[in-house]
């Protein structure tokens, strides 16, 4: 079996020693261990399930929800520096123009998604900083969700 000698420093397993040393993994546990943790901006992340055992994978938890309202025509906004992993984005169900949400760049209606009253749109992204909208109308609002 391989041992492994970096000390496996995990602190939401609350493993009590905590390890130190060498440890050695079989072949599966490695395996099983490389399923239940990630990897993000170079730290282990524990990947976490609900009671029951259910990994959350694509529905992570609301962080907000806000609305952006459009300060005259073709109006465009771009998020605040907050870290996220999804957003939604609705097109106000009393508006009469068009939302477009664009990820990375300033929207247009010519390089951008369109949301007309009521549609969504979701996306992944890291920050809110990439999110870029055009709303058509002034006083036209998209919502938007984030977790």
């Amino acid at each position: 079996m391989p041992i492994i000698g970096t000390p496996l420093k995990v602190p939401e397993l609350n493993l009590c020693p905590e390890p130190s040393g060498g440890i050695e993994l079989s072949k599966d546990i490695q395996q099983t261990l490389s399923c239940l943790t990630g990897f993000w901006q170079n730290k282990r992340i524990l990947l976490k399930s609900t009671p029951s055992g259910a990994l959350y994978t694509a529905s992570p938890q609301v962080k907000d929800m806000y609305h952006v309202t459009a300060d005259g025509d073709n109006d465009t906004y771009q998020g605040s520096n907050v870290e996220s992993s999804t957003i939604m984005v609705m097109g106000h169900p009393s508006n009469t123009g068009k939302v477009w949400v664009k990820i990375g760049d300033t929207a247009t209606v010519d390089n951008a998604w369109p949301l007309d009253k009521g549609d969504v749109v979701g996306l992944g992204i890291t920050n809110l900083q990439m999110l870029n909208l055009l709303i058509a109308v002034n006083g036209e609002k998209a919502i938007i969700l984030y977790a």
